[in-house]
């Protein structure tokens, strides 16, 4: 009769059984069926030859005592790794949150937010925007060295929305380019430049005048591209 409390006592020390229920040595300890309680009591001394976890380490957290497998261990997400939200709303949407930004934080923010969901019209408005915002000439250089990397990101935006731009969306990220004179912009104001020239005719007066403007502010050198405006200009002597 005193066997299974032994059987137990030792168990308990070496956390194989729990305090308040009945003994339960560990399978790992056993290799085939037990013939006689003193094989019970010698296997029990030995210690086992690899350390075993305790049962309550191998358990659920959600209380249902079901084994986590090593590749769910593996695979778990950390609690406090916060998902990443996709938020893509529509092209409408995305020029009327632009439109109403006010200031160069302001209107890179929506980009920031909704990039993936930009057309060719939200590009060329961003831009117009971002030149249209009031800021110092310090504030601009902070705002360049904070946000270079996402300027950067929407410029590789304009260059794949080149094709499909239209003539004022060309007109207006090339003047908002030249506004902000953000330096990396040069390369991708003549490229603009060279999808203008072949299109000038679909350009209203307003767009032309804008167009030369900012390639002489901005110091781009696209010869072609003012000769052509020169000549398409004449047909618009009227609207000036």
């Amino acid at each position: 009769a005193m066997w299974p409390a032994l059987l137990h006592s030792m168990a308990l020390r070496l956390g194989y059984a729990h305090p308040l229920g009945t003994t339960s040595i560990h399978p790992r300890l056993f290799v085939g069926p037990c013939p006689a309680h003193h094989s019970v009591f010698a296997r029990a001394l030995r210690p086992p030859s690899h350390p075993v976890l305790p049962r309550s380490s191998q358990m659920r957290p959600d209380g249902f005592g079901a084994r986590r497998s090593a590749r769910a261990t593996m695979c778990a997400q950390p609690a406090d790794t916060p998902e990443r939200k996709v938020d893509k709303i529509s092209p409408r949407l995305i020029t009327s949150r632009l439109t109403k930004a006010e200031s160069l934080s302001a209107i890179l923010d929506v980009y920031k937010r909704h990039g993936s969901s930009f057309n060719e019209i939200n590009v060329a408005t961003a831009w117009s925007r971002l030149g249209k915002a009031r800021a110092t000439g310090r504030e601009r250089l902070d705002f360049f060295r904070t946000e270079e990397h996402t300027l950067l990101q929407l410029l590789q935006h304009t260059l794949r929305a080149i094709p499909r731009l239209d003539a004022r969306g060309i007109a207006n990220a090339c003047y908002g380019m030249a506004k902000l004179r953000f330096a990396p912009a040069s390369a991708t104001m003549r490229l603009l430049g060279a999808e203008a020239i072949p299109r000038l005719s679909e350009f209203e007066a307003q767009g032309l005048a804008n167009t030369v403007w900012a390639f002489a502010t901005f110091g781009t050198p696209v010869p072609q591209l003012f000769e052509a405006i020169a000549r398409e200009s004449e047909q618009h002597i009227g609207s000036f």
